[in-house]
This record gives C-alpha cells, structure tokens and sequence, in this order.
C-alpha cells in the first residue's frame, strides 16, 4: 500500500497510473476527488461520454446490485483501450470493493474508489501492496493558490503582477470556478497569452453568485466545515444565505430528477450517496423553509442559515 497526498498525485498522475490498478481517493474533499477523476481519465485518453471504456458506480447502484463491480471489472472495451471504474461509496461498502477488485480476474482496467470516510488501521485490505491511498482533505490557502498558478500553467499563460492576489478571493477555493474563469481568460486574451489586472476585472464573474453556489454545494455535500468557510465568504461580499437557499434547492431537486431518472451522474459527486427518497425529502425541507423565509423578511438571512447548517448536518449522518 502507498499513500499520497491529493497534491502529489496531481503532479504525477500519469506515473500512478502505470503503478497501481486501484486508487482509493479518501477524504471530504469533493472539488479535489472530481479533479483527480478528471485527470486520471485524461491520463488514460478516455472520454467522459465513452460508455465502453468509463462506467460510474454511485452508492445506490452497489448497494442494490452487489455484482455490478464484478462484472465491470470483467468487461471489455469494444473499441479496445483500458477501462476506468469510478466507485462512489460509502465507509461500509469501500473495503467489500477493494477486496472484489483483489480478487478479480487480471484485466485492462483502472478502478477508482471514492470515499469520504477510511480507517485504513482498520480495514486489512488497504494494506496490500497494489493499493495507492490518495488522501482528499480540505485545502488550506497555499494549496488553492498553488492550484490556480498551475492552471494557468497548464494553459500557457503569463500573469500581469498581481493577477492572482486580484483572482484567487473572488474564487474562494472553488476548483470548478478557478478552471472556468482560466479558461474564459485564456479566450479572451487570445494569441497574447499574458492575463492583466483588467482581464480579470472584465472575465471574472460576481463573487457572491460563486458564493451562492458554494455554500449549496457544501450544504448538500455534507461538509460543514467548507459550509462555514463559505457562509462566512458570502457575508463578506455583502449578500447573505437567503440566495443559497434557493439555490441548494434548485439543486436538490435537480439531484432528485437525475436519480429518479438515471441521468448521468455530476462529475464533482455532490450527493451521491443520498438515494432518490432522501433527495426528494431534503427538496420538500428547503421548499418549506424558504416559504417560511418570505413570510418573515427581517428573519429571513438567519433563517436561511439554520435551514442549510441543519441540511448539512443531516447529510453527512445520511452519508455514514
């Protein structure tokens, strides 16, 4: 078994690849665990609507069909290419995984296995020595500053003095945010490939419209200490959580048609483990709690708080 830190990874993706089969991404970290899936599939060359080569697994789906994995882990692709399995599962289901994926027939194949919850003492299987352990906590500020640097990098483009400094807090640490806002940057810069202080000012979108989303995602996410953390960033941009309560329930209801439908899952795994019912649930919840934030404006922003502080606490119980 070997272990890593998300940001190690990162830098050496394509080395872990040809190393390990399957690579166990453990830890809170949404925004993380959907890059590295990301760069783990680039890695491979697969395309994030291939049907042949990549199949997602989320918590629902191992739980009612036990043999599903076993039977990824031995189909082949028709066009050829290795395979990546992406398992999305709970504390309980993650070691009954690891162990079907030990003992499955060799095969072209990669096996993601993410989780937010891994006692690695515990559990004797993560100690066998084909194992790589990726651990996916929350960042600290050097780290999303490091991430956003790398971005640009990636995209070849050099950063006026002071870009950064100007970007990374109308980003707060939103991955998703920070690679969107490099790409329109990149457009609008074109074949100059040097960013300005007044790029940014003309690309970069409202910081409390990415707030807003962030505070619903990390509701729904179970995450309560990024809740805070971004609860506390949208104060400070002047706007309060009544906007983010009518987000996380767009997105909960969004949430709850995808899986009663079997749409394809997000990518970034917002939710997974909550079943349909759950999702239809917390919909009607947030639902009730905003009519009640209109009927009492004055109240309205810290009613609007407790409704998706209390929303966050249930989800990450939900998710154990």
């Amino acid at each position: 078994m070997a272990s890593l830190s998300a940001r190690e990874f990162e830098k050496s993706v394509e080395e872990q690849a040809r190393s390990f089969r399957i690579i166990i991404l453990h830890g809170d970290n949404v925004q993380a665990k959907s890059d590295l899936f990301r760069l783990l599939r680039k890695s491979l060359a697969i395309e994030a609507d291939d049907p042949f080569r990549l199949a997602h697994l989320d918590n629902d789906t191992i739980e009612a069909d036990p043999g599903k994995l076993a039977d990824e882990l031995g189909a082949i692709s028709m066009f050829g290419g290795s395979r990546l399995i992406r398992a999305i599962s709970s504390q309980r289901q993650s070691e009954s995984i690891i162990q079907q994926a030990l003992q499955a027939p060799p095969g072209d194949w990669h096996l993601l296995v993410d989780t937010e919850n891994l006692d690695a003492a515990r559990f004797d299987v993560v100690k066998n020595g084909n194992l790589l352990l990726v651990a996916c906590a929350n960042e600290n500020a050097g780290d999303f500053h490091s991430f956003v640097a790398t971005e640009f990098e990636r995209a070849g483009l050099q950063l006026e003095e002071g870009v950064l400094e100007l970007l990374i807090p109308l980003l707060g640490d939103e991955r998703a945010a920070a690679r969107g806002e490099v790409e329109k940057l990149a457009l609008l810069v074109g074949v100059s490939r040097r960013v300005s202080l007044a790029d940014v000012d003309n690309v970069v979108a409202d910081n409390s419209v990415v707030m807003t989303d962030a505070v619903a995602i990390a509701s729904l996410s179970g995450n309560l200490a990024a809740l805070a953390a971004a609860l506390d960033r949208l104060q400070a941009t002047g706007s309060d959580a009544t906007g983010a309560l009518g987000a996380a329930s767009r997105l909960a209801l969004n949430l709850y048609r995808g899986k009663a439908n079997q749409w394809r899952t997000r990518q970034d795994g917002v939710a997974q483990n909550l079943s349909a019912a759950s999702l239809r649930g917390i919909a009607m919840t947030l639902q009730s709690a905003i009519r009640q934030t209109r009927s009492d404006s004055q109240l309205a922003p810290l009613l609007s708080e407790r409704a998706l502080v209390s929303l966050g606490a249930s989800t990450r119980i939900r998710k154990r």
